[in-house]
């Protein structure tokens, strides 16, 4: 009869004891007391098998840790570390149950300029429900903090608010427009998705062309275009933009807006007005806000640098009646402007070389008749009229001369 070997099973190890777990800033940090032996740690999600998370050495330290984000988001995992000598494993010390919710997604309710150099943001995000209260992991230094990203080229710069606050306000005039701010918020799980809606902050600018004189009550074709940019290197194409024409007499004197258009990024429009008198213009537009379903574009206000435009009388008449008269005979000078007002005039005949001053002619209300001897048989003389500057309404009309007129003597 042959005699069986009998070999006796090796002995489980025992399990490590004085199992702590526990956060510092965002590295989940493990340790645990045992008889110096090789450790295996592994993970297990509710209603998961567990899986091996990492080995330690029995000559390393009874210690682990491991960057937060590094375990996948659920409601409730749990970390276990067994002995292990001679391939026999331990029994596990196991931790509580804890959750990996990483924060909701930010909703951006608004964002507004507050003044030149800052912008303030709103948000709210959505509740996660706790599924592990008070877990060993629950930590209150790590609470959500909401990230706004300022994305410029070849920048990224982070600015981090509470959560709690629900508002904050960024330094964003140090940053070259335009560019983008967007927000998503973090704990010490990793990082939410970015908020669906973003923040551009545009630049504007405006162009304008002034005519550098016009006659009173014409239209004043004053010409602008604007270029506006919400992204890098693409202009934007818009239209409905409001502008103001504003004007001013004098440099002293403070900005008034006359007129208000809606203008456009694609081709040039009109912003005329009337030529009333000598006036600096200059194109304002005021500081824009557009929401759309992803994005809040703001942009500053701008204008353009002022440029002057001289208003010159306008002759409605000026001449003699008949042009061609016989020597002694008397013809009938009739000179007509606008603006009608009440000031003397001078007649000037051409010599040749320059204009001579001759007869004074006091206009009433902007028109004046008067009667002159011809003289002068077998001549043709040329004439003018010349108004000096007056002022209407506080604004100047310069001194004007007429187009040359006739008379021809027999």
């Amino acid at each position: 009869m042959r005699k069986l070997a009998a070999t006796a099973a090796a002995a489980a190890p025992d399990a490590p004891t004085d199992f702590e777990i526990s956060f510092n800033y965002t590295q989940v940090e493990l340790a645990w007391k045992d008889d110096n032996a090789k450790n295996v740690v592994y993970v297990e999600r509710e209603g998961q098998a567990p899986y091996v998370l990492t080995t330690v050495a029995a000559t390393a330290a009874n210690k682990f840790s491991l960057q937060g984000y590094e375990l996948e988001e659920s409601d409730k995992t749990r970390l276990i570390v067994k002995s292990e000598v001679n391939g026999e494993l331990s029994t596990g010390a196991v931790s509580a149950w804890f959750d990996t919710h990483r924060p909701a997604r930010m909703v951006l309710l608004d964002a507004t300029p507050d003044g030149p150099e800052h912008t303030n943001l709103t948000w709210k995000a959505e509740e996660i429900p706790d599924s592990t209260p008070n877990d060993p992991l629950d930590f209150s230094a790590t609470d959500t903090t909401v990230r706004a990203t300022v994305a410029t080229p070849g920048h990224h710069d982070i600015y981090d608010f509470s959560n709690d606050i629900g508002s904050g306000s960024i330094h964003t005039a140090p940053y070259p427009r335009p560019f983008e701010i967007s927000l998503y918020a973090w704990n010490e799980w990793g990082d939410s998705a970015s908020a669906a809606k973003s923040v551009r902050l545009g630049k504007l600018s405006a162009g304008t062309s002034v005519p550098a004189s016009a006659t009173y009550g014409s239209r004043l074709g004053i010409k602008s275009t604007i270029d506006l940019f919400t992204s890098e290197g693409r202009e934007e194409r818009a239209s409905g933009i409001p502008v103001e024409l504003q004007a001013r007499a004098k440099a002293t004197d403070a900005w008034k807006t006359y007129g208000r258009y809606a203008g456009n990024t694609t081709t040039a429009f009109d912003t005329g007005i009337g030529a009333l008198g000598n006036r600096q213009y200059r194109i304002w537009v005021p500081a824009r806000k557009v929401v759309s379903t992803n994005v809040i574009a703001l942009t500053p206000a701008a204008s353009t640098a002022a440029k002057s435009s001289t208003t010159l009388t306008k002759f409605t008449a000026a001449g003699f009646t008949p042009a061609t008269a016989q020597v002694g005979t008397t013809v009938k000078l009739s000179v007509k402007i606008q603006p009608a007002v009440t000031v003397q005039a001078t007649l000037q005949r051409w010599d040749g070389k320059k204009w001579l001053n001759g007869v004074k002619i006091q206009l009433t209300k902007g028109s004046a008749l008067v009667l002159i001897k011809a003289v002068g048989r077998g001549t043709t003389s040329r004439y003018r009229v010349t108004v000096p500057a007056v002022l209407v309404n506080g604004l100047t009309v310069s001194a004007t001369s007429s187009s040359a007129f006739p008379l021809t003597v027999r």
